[in-house]
């Protein structure tokens, strides 16, 4: 079972996550708090496998909440669900630590799916976000070699970039989601990266 904190200040917004989690039976909810200097406190004792935090928190921000937990406890898995698209605030949670980046306006599907993901070492976006990260590196992508992908890997890089979890690129392209994961294990073989968002960092849309 994969344990759950969420650090969040909306209280409906928080009621509504924590009735997802409580709904499954994968996911145990560890923990609720309503501002970061809280977490900061209670998480090192509870541990739990993986951690949703706002951005916008009272006092301490979000991204400095993981900045500081990831140091202490960096077995976390951090995944960010706020409003916030912009560029800045993306590339400075995914330096403080954080794998993971969905928008709250996520389904509560994507939002379950992505704390499995996660926790099994995936790098779960939303789909904008996955985008920005793309165009972001665009201009120090490597410009070729898209020889060495076959067609296959190729439709999965493109489906990934977009933010797709295993199990939707598996329904898009009507096959299993264990011959996804061969595919994203070739493909990270033959970039030389360890997770998602380094394969989609070095990944170039045509």
């Amino acid at each position: 079972m994969i344990s759950v904190g969420l650090i969040e200040d909306t209280e409906n917004y928080s009621a509504a996550v924590a009735s997802l989690l409580r709904l499954s039976d994968e996911v145990q909810l560890a923990g609720i708090w309503k501002d970061a200097e809280s977490a900061i406190l209670k998480v090192p004792e509870i541990l739990p496998d993986v951690i949703l935090t706002d951005i916008q928190l009272p006092g301490m921000n979000g991204i400095e909440c993981i900045r500081k937990l990831k140091i202490e406890c960096p077995s976390i898995q951090f995944m960010i669900l706020t409003v916030f698209e912009e560029d800045e605030k993306i590339f400075e949670a995914l330096n403080a630590g954080a794998t993971g980046y969905l928008l709250k306006s996520a389904p509560p599907e994507t939002i379950f799916n992505s704390i499995k993901e996660i926790h099994n070492g995936g790098s779960p976006m939303s789909p904008g976000i996955a985008r920005k990260i793309i165009s972001h590196f665009q201009p120090s992508l490597i410009k070729d070699g898209h020889q060495i992908f076959t067609t296959r890997e190729k439709q999965v890089l493109d489906l990934m970039a977009e933010g797709k979890l295993v199990k939707e690129i598996a329904g898009n392209l009507d096959v299993t989601v264990h011959a996804i994961k061969k595919h994203i294990k070739n493909i990270y073989l033959k970039m030389h990266v360890q997770n998602k968002v380094e394969a989609v960092m070095k990944w170039k849309f045509k």
